[in-house]
């Protein structure tokens, strides 16, 4: 199991802020490197659950892969994806208020063996882990900058 975690402050937003540009489907392919397209399906919000299918653009002989899987959330502490296949992974946002920012804490579990089998043990997982932190930075600035943005708007208006 490969896990690594970013961290970053969001100056002068919510998380009620943050879990809204989380939260859209549409949204996360401009934020997210990689996504191509994401489909929501199965809302529940009364238990915080749905299913969601993301397009993950990973090149090469790869091309682009479906993930499909389980979309669930603590509104506005945390969203959790869940994805069952092709392999396992989680991706755990968690959002915590700081004064009038938001810490943001970005988490990414994954399992290679039920893909690879034994191969998985040769697997050089401090590269896997490099490339995942390397996904979570741009996914964190990109979160910050959607964010800054809105705020930003938001002052416009006001003024």
């Amino acid at each position: 199991m490969i896990k690594v975690t970013r961290r970053g402050t969001v100056e002068a937003a919510t998380p009620e802020q943050i879990f809204a540009a989380l939260n859209d489907p549409q949204g996360i392919a401009q934020m997210l490197p990689r996504v191509t397209k994401a489909e929501l399906s199965d809302v529940d919000e009364a238990a915080g659950t749905a299913k969601l299918v993301t397009y993950m653009a990973l090149g090469g002989i790869f091309g682009t892969i479906r993930c499909e899987g389980n979309l669930s959330w603590s509104e506005p502490n945390e969203i959790v994806f869940k994805v069952r296949t092709p392999m396992p992974l989680e991706t755990r946002w968690t959002l915590t208020p700081a004064l009038a920012d938001t810490e943001v804490a970005a988490t990414m579990f994954l399992d290679l063996t039920p893909l690879l089998g034994p191969m998985a043990a040769f697997v050089p997982v401090q590269q896997v882990a490099e490339m995942l932190s390397k996904e979570l930075d741009m996914a964190l600035k990109a979160v910050m900058a959607k964010c800054s943005g809105m705020n930003m708007r938001e002052r416009a208006i006001a003024a």
